[in-house]
C-alpha cells in the first residue's frame, strides 16, 4: 500500500540538531551519500539522515568541514515501499521500456548508469549533464527512432512526478552566462514555484536556476531590512531581490541585471510578489549603472559566481556616509577560506580609505552555502562599515 513502511533495517547514519537538518540532507545530496532507500528519522533534538557506504575515516573528515557539529551511528530505519521511492521507480519505468528497446545484454550495464540526482523547478524535472549520455546509453539512442526517443523522455517525466524534463549543459561563455539546458520534454521551458513563500517564475531553458543555495536565499530572506535602501547587483530573475522586498522587508530595491531573458523573470515575480512600489529595475552594464546610486544604499548584494569582485569598489561607495552592509558571494578553495576572508576585509579598507571614508569595517559572518566543485566552497561574507567618528558627510 502506497505509504506504508516496512520492518525497521540497522543502517549507517549521520545525527545533527533538528535546525541543521535542511542543510545536512542537502549536504548528503550534493555528495552521493544519501541513501534514499529509507526514511530519515527525528530523535528528539535529532535528525538521523540515512548514509550509503561504510563509517569511516574519510566520511567523518568529510562531514568536520560543516560549520556545525554531526555524528556518525547506526540508527533503525523504516524502509519505503518501492512506489514511494523515485529511484526505484525510475529504475522499474527504465526497465520497462529496455526491455522492448534493447538488448538482453545491454540492459544490466544501462540499469547501473541512470541518474542518482536531479533538480525539481515547479513541475518540471531537470536532470544532470550526463543523464543518459554514457557511450552505451549514446550507442543505444542512436538505434532508436525519434518516437522511442520521446516515449523514454515521458517515461522518465512520469516516473519523477514531472509534467516537463530538461537536461543540463554547460552554462554558456557569452556575457550572460544564460542556460543551455535542453529540453527533452514538454512544450515550453516556462516554470512558476514557491521558494519559502516567494513565487519565481522563468525559462529555464535560457535562465539558471540552483536549488543549491536554497539556504542562502532563506537566510538572507530571514534578515530586517525595514527602512532600507538595497543594491542587489547581480539581480538575475530576482534569486535574492525578491526575498529581500518581500520577507526581508526591505524599503526599496534597486535590481540591477543585463540579461534579457533575466529581467522577463524578474519582472514577473515582483509583479507576481505584488512588490512593484519597492522595487526598480536597472537594466544594462551594472559598471555604468551602479555610480547613478553613490550614497544612496544601507545595503548591497553581490551574488556573482565565481566572484563579484569586480564590482566591490562600486558596492563600498553605494554605501551611505554612515556606513551599511555588503553581503559578498564567492568561490573559494576550502583551505583558504579564512585567509581570503581576511584579505577581502583589508581590500575593502582599502577602497573605503581612497575614498575618503573613516569606517570600522569588520566582517560578522561567513555562511558555507555549499559545494560549489571539490574541495571549492560557495561563501558569503557578511561585512559591517560603520563611520568611526560619525562625522562623514551625508
Amino acid at each position: 500500500m502506497a505509504g506504508s513502511f516496512t520492518q525497521p533495517v540497522d543502517a549507517n547514519a549521520v545525527l545533527c540538531a533538528l535546525e541543521n537538518g535542511e542543510v545536512l540532507h542537502l549536504f548528503l545530496d550534493e555528495h552521493t551519500l544519501l541513501d534514499s532507500r529509507f526514511r530519515p528519522m527525528r530523535e528528539a533534538t535529532q535528525l538521523a539522515l540515512p548514509l550509503k557506504g561504510p563509517l569511516n575515516d574519510d566520511i567523518a573528515a568529510l562531514f568536520s568541514a560543516l560549520p556545525f557539529s554531526t555524528e556518525l551511528a547506526t540508527r533503525h530505519f523504516e524502509s519505503s515501499e518501492p512506489s514511494n521511492n523515485p529511484h526505484a521507480q525510475l529504475h522499474r519505468t527504465i526497465k520497462t521500456w529496455l526491455d522492448t528497446n534493447a538488448d538482453d545484454e545491454e540492459k544490466t550495464a544501462l540499469l547501473t548508469q541512470l541518474p542518482r540526482k536531479w533538480e525539481r523547478l515547479g513541475d518540471a524535472m531537470v536532470l544532470p549533464e550526463q543523464a543518459f549520455q554514457t557511450p552505451q546509453w549514446t550507442h543505444l539512442l542512436s538505434r532508436c527512432s525519434q518516437q522511442q526517443i520521446e516515449m523514454l523522455w515521458q517515461s522518465v517525466a512520469q516516473a519523477l512526478s514531472a509534467n516537463r524534463l530538461g537536461r543540463q549543459h554547460a552554462v554558456a561563455s557569452d556575457m550572460f552566462r544564460t542556460s543551455q539546458t535542453e529540453l527533452l520534454y514538454g512544450d515550453n521551458g516556462w516554470v512558476e514555484f514557491l521558494d519559502h513563500g516567494v513565487r519565481f517564475g522563468f525559462d529555464f531553458t535560457r535562465v539558471m536556476f540552483s536549488s543549491g543555495n536554497n539556504t542562502e536565499r532563506r537566510r538572507i530572506g530571514a534578515i530586517s531590512m525595514k527602512g532600507e535602501v538595497v543594491v542587489d547587483a547581480f539581480a538575475g530573475i530576482g534569486y535574492y531581490t525578491l526575498h529581500m522586498a518581500k520577507r526581508s522587508q526591505a524599503e526599496h530595491i534597486h535590481a540591477f541585471e543585463m540579461n534579457p531573458d533575466a529581467i522577463e523573470g524578474l519582472q514577473w515575480g515582483i509583479r507576481a510578489n505584488d512588490v512593484e512600489q519597492r522595487v526598480t529595475v536597472h537594466s544594462g552594464d551594472n559598471q555604468r549603472n551602479l555610480p547613478l546610486l553613490y550614497g544612496k544604499a544601507d545595503r548591497c548584494h553581490l551574488g556573482l559566481l565565481p566572484s563579484s569582485e569586480a564590482v566591490w569598489e562600486h558596492a563600498v561607495r553605494c554605501l551611505k556616509a554612515h556606513g551599511g552592509w555588503l553581503h559578498i558571494h564567492m568561490n573559494v578553495r576550502e583551505n583558504e577560506i579564512d585567509t581570503w576572508q581576511a584579505s577581502t576585509v583589508d581590500t575593502l579598507k582599502h577602497i573605503a580609505a581612497e575614498h575618503g571614508r573613516t569606517w570600522n569595517i569588520s566582517s560578522t559572518h561567513l555562511e558555507r552555502v555549499k559545494w560549489y566543485s571539490p574541495r571549492v566552497r560557495h561563501v558569503v561574507l557578511d561585512v559591517h562599515f560603520e563611520d568611526i567618528h560619525g562625522m562623514n558627510d551625508v
